[in-house]
């Protein structure tokens, strides 16, 4: 029943008598507060709803915040701190290692071998590093002798998805002065850019004394390595030179173009020079054979013992000759050697020498009726054309010539 008919029940009563005033007040008020206490019943019910959505609305939104508000303070706590290089590095560490492999089987070493490889741009190592990453990549090549002195270093940079030949040749100044054979460690260590080692190994190599010379390396003949030998900047010869000028200083020459009898006056004085010396002469023979070496001295020390074999006293005569701007050879026989030379632009006129006459007593010169550098020259020449006859026949005997202007263009230079 809704408020009109109940208004209009309650008159009707009243009008037939039925209830009093004073009831039909009471009815009235009860309904007023009836339907007040309804409505505010009902406007707390919709207030509450209201108050509910909103707070369900606010901590949704606050929730939201906190959550955004904390993955940005971890995110600035992973970049500021080692989080960041971490991810980095393991990512990095993922990544596919550079692959190392040598060849290398030597199982001796000859330090003027190694000189020369080291000169002519080879290597007594082979190495190839193969990148299989997407990235390119830098690696350090560490290699030596480690009871001569410190690993050498070298950088390599590989291209991604290549390979790269390395050749390394390890030496140090002081296996020169080895006077007897000698084991020692050679080590090769490759690592990379985070100082990971990507190759480690280690042999044990012979190192013979820095005086010999092999004759032949496997399939290469390293006769020529004698042009090492030939040190004329050594101050020795150097000495010796500036006595054989103070001597002869009249006809004494060592620049531009010269005639024939200046040519042969300087090749005369220089051979003089060492005769003067008193150095006695040692005639032993040369063994040629496959795996010798020869021990061979240097100039300064044949001038310092006052003794040679045939090959000392031309690796000496030789390293005067080029002191002074002429072009010297050394020429190996079947069992000794002689030295040749010539004037830089005419090689075809040479001459050739018999260095174990520097040992000659004067008597002997007398005796002859000739120079002991005339017998010296008329004997070498002698040698030489029967050495150049039989390797034209084929005869037996080693017969070679050394042009040591030509093997310094070939990477052999001296010594010191």
């Amino acid at each position: 029943m809704d408020k009109f008919e109940r208004l209009k029940k309650l008159n009707k009563l009243l009008d037939e008598g039925l209830i009093t005033q004073y009831e039909y007040d009471t009815e009235n008020r009860k309904y007023l507060n009836d339907d007040k206490a309804q409505k505010e019943q009902h406007s707390l019910e919709e207030n509450k709803v209201i108050t509910t959505k909103k707070f369900r609305f606010g901590t949704r939104k606050d929730i939201w915040y906190a959550s955004f508000i904390a993955l940005a303070l971890l995110t600035i706590a992973f970049f500021s701190t080692d989080g960041f290089k971490k991810l980095k590095t393991e990512k990095t560490s993922k990544r596919t290692l550079p692959v190392v492999n040598i060849y290398f089987q030597e199982e001796q070493v000859f330090p003027v071998y190694l000189i020369y490889l080291r000169n002519s741009k080879q290597g007594l190592l082979e190495m190839t590093i193969t990148n299989p990453d997407n990235i390119g990549k830098n690696v350090q090549v560490l290699y030596g002798f480690s009871e001569f002195g410190g690993l050498e270093s070298k950088s390599v940079h590989i291209e991604s998805g290549s390979v790269k030949k390395i050749l390394v040749t390890p030496y140090s100044p002081d296996l020169l002065n080895v006077l007897t054979p000698i084991n020692t460690p050679l080590i090769v260590k490759v690592i990379d850019e985070q100082n990971r080692t990507l190759f480690s190994e280690s042999w044990s190599i012979k190192v013979n004394p820095g005086d010999q010379i092999p004759w032949k390396i496997k399939n290469r003949d390293c006769t020529d390595l004698i042009a090492s030998w030939v040190t004329p900047k050594d101050r020795f010869v150097q000495e010796l030179t500036r006595k054989a000028k103070e001597k002869n200083v009249g006809h004494f020459t060592t620049t531009g173009k010269i005639s024939d009898e200046e040519f042969i006056n300087l090749v005369k004085d220089l051979f003089n020079a060492v005769k003067d010396e008193g150095i006695t002469i040692n005639k032993s023979t040369i063994n040629f054979g496959e795996g010798s070496a020869q021990r061979i001295r240097l100039p300064k020390l044949t001038l310092k013992t006052k003794s040679a074999n045939s090959i000392d006293g031309s690796v000496l005569l030789a390293s005067l000759f080029e002191n002074v701007g002429l072009r010297p050879y050394i020429v190996i026989l079947s069992d000794h050697a002689i030295v040749g030379v010539s004037r830089p632009n005419q090689e075809s006129d040479r001459i050739y020498i018999e260095t174990t006459l520097l040992g000659r007593s004067l008597i002997e010169s007398i005796l002859s009726f000739e120079t002991t550098f005339t017998s010296a020259t008329k004997s070498g020449k002698e040698a030489y054309n029967k050495a150049y006859s039989n390797g034209v026949n084929q005869e037996g005997g080693k017969f070679m010539v050394i042009d040591i202007h030509k093997a310094r263009t070939d990477g052999i230079l001296p010594l010191n």
